[in-house]
C-alpha cells in the first residue's frame, strides 16, 4: 500500500524525469497541468512497472478507448508527426486500440 511519509524506492531525479516523460507522452505542457493532474502523473511515475501495466490496462477499456477515441486518434497523430513514432508504431497502435 502506498505510504505518502514512507521512503520512495527510485531517487527523487529519476521519479521528476518519469513525470516530465509522461506530460510529454499525454502533449501535455508540465506548466499548464494543474495541481490533480500534476499529482494522478508523479504517483504514475513512482509506481512499479507491472502495477503501471495493471493499471492502464483497467483504465483503456474498449469502452472507455471509444469514448475518447479522437483524443487518442490526435495524440499518436502529433507523435508520428514529431517522429516519436514511426509509421509501423503508429499502425500498430491503432490496431491494438481497436480504431
Amino acid at each position: 500500500m502506498w505510504n505518502p511519509f514512507g521512503k520512495n524506492e527510485k531517487d527523487k531525479d529519476e521519479i521528476e524525469k518519469e513525470f516530465e516523460d509522461f506530460a510529454r507522452a499525454a502533449g501535455k505542457d508540465v506548466n499548464d497541468m494543474g495541481m490533480m493532474e500534476k499529482f494522478a502523473m508523479k504517483r504514475l511515475a513512482k509506481m512499479s512497472p507491472a502495477e503501471r501495466e495493471k493499471l492502464m490496462k483497467k483504465a483503456m477499456t474498449p469502452k472507455n478507448i471509444q469514448k475518447n477515441k479522437g483524443e487518442i486518434l490526435a495524440s499518436l497523430e502529433a507523435m508520428r508527426k514529431a517522429k516519436q513514432i514511426s509509421d509501423d508504431q503508429y499502425r500498430l497502435a491503432k490496431k491494438r486500440f481497436g480504431l
